[in-house]
C-alpha cells in the first residue's frame, strides 16, 4: 500500500485579522502542496448534522477540490486511505463549501493564523477536524493545541493503516479511525483503535451515531474524540447523494 509522504511548509504569518476563515497549516503530501483552513469563526456553520462547529478543511493549493476529485488525485493526497475517494461514495459536496473556501483562499482572502492565537480563536468553540480530508495532515502538536483550547471536537482519519504505531496511537487519542469493510474493521480492532464504521451492517459492540438514533448534532454528542472519549466505537449507515457507491465500497 502506498505510504503517505508529507512535508510541512512554515506559515508566513501576518497580523491576525477578524475573518471567518484562517489558514492554520501548509504542507506537501506526495508532491502536492496542500493548505489547512479553519472556517466558521464569524458565520456559524449551516450544517444541520454537525451543528455550530469550526470546520477544518484539507485542500490542495493548486487545483480546485472538484477537479481534484474528478482526477482521482484526492485518493493519493488529502483523502489517502479512504475507499470513498475519487468519486467513489464520499458524501461531501465539493462544489459547495470546499470549492467556495478554496476560491476565497486563492483570492487572498484567508489570512494565516499563528499557533499563539489558538487560545483566542478556539476557546469556547467546538471543532470538526476533517470536514473534508485527513486531519492527520495537521501535525499532532497543532491538533493537541487546538483540542486543548477548544470546548470539544470530532475527527476521523483514513490513513491509519500506513502510519507508524506511535503516531497512529497518538492521532487515535483525538480522532476515530475510519473503517468501512469488515476486514478493515477487524484490522483496526486488532490494533486497539477506536473506530467510526461506515457500513449498512452494524457491527457488534458499537453504538449507532447519535445524529441518526437520537437526533443530536455532532456538537451536542461529542462521542467521536478517539480514545480521549473512552466509549464504544461508533457505527453509521452510509448516507448522502452517493449512498449507493458508498454501500458498494463498504460491502466489497
Amino acid at each position: 500500500m502506498k505510504t503517505q509522504s508529507t512535508t510541512t511548509i512554515p506559515l508566513k504569518v501576518k497580523k491576525l485579522k477578524n475573518r471567518n476563515s484562517y489558514v492554520i497549516h501548509r504542507g506537501i503530501v506526495n508532491g502536492q502542496r496542500f493548505v489547512v483552513i479553519a472556517s466558521g469563526f464569524i458565520r456559524a456553520s449551516i450544517n444541520s448534522k454537525t451543528g455550530n462547529m469550526v470546520q477544518v478543511w484539507f485542500l490542495l493549493e493548486d487545483m480546485d477540490p472538484v477537479a481534484v476529485m474528478l482526477s482521482g488525485l484526492d485518493a493519493a493526497t488529502v483523502c489517502q486511505g479512504c475507499p470513498f475517494a475519487a468519486g467513489n461514495g464520499c458524501y461531501v459536496n465539493l462544489g459547495q463549501a470546499p470549492l467556495s473556501i478554496w476560491r476565497s483562499f486563492k483570492r487572498g482572502n484567508v489570512p494565516e493564523m499563528d499557533p499563539k492565537d489558538y487560545d483566542e480563536k478556539f476557546t469556547g468553540r467546538k471543532v470538526r477536524f476533517g470536514a473534508y480530508g485527513n486531519p492527520t495532515l495537521l501535525p499532532i502538536a497543532k491538533v493537541k493545541a487546538i483540542a486543548k483550547a477548544s470546548d470539544g471536537w470530532t475527527g476521523y482519519f483514513h490513513n491509519w493503516r500506513d502510519m507508524a504505531p506511535k503516531l497512529r496511537e497518538g492521532y487515535n487519542q483525538y480522532f476515530m479511525a475510519s473503517t468501512e469493510t469488515e476486514s478493515s474493521l477487524e484490522l483496526a480492532k486488532s490494533l486497539q483503535l477506536r473506530v467510526f464504521h461506515v457500513s449498512p451492517v452494524q457491527p457488534e459492540n458499537t453504538v449507532e451515531c447519535l445524529a441518526d438514533s437520537k437526533g443530536l448534532t455532532c456538537a451536542q454528542c461529542q462521542l467521536c474524540q478517539g480514545w480521549n472519549k473512552p466509549a464504544k466505537s461508533v457505527w453509521i449507515n452510509p448516507h448522502g447523494s452517493t449512498v449507493k457507491k458508498a454501500v458498494a465500497a463498504a460491502m466489497a
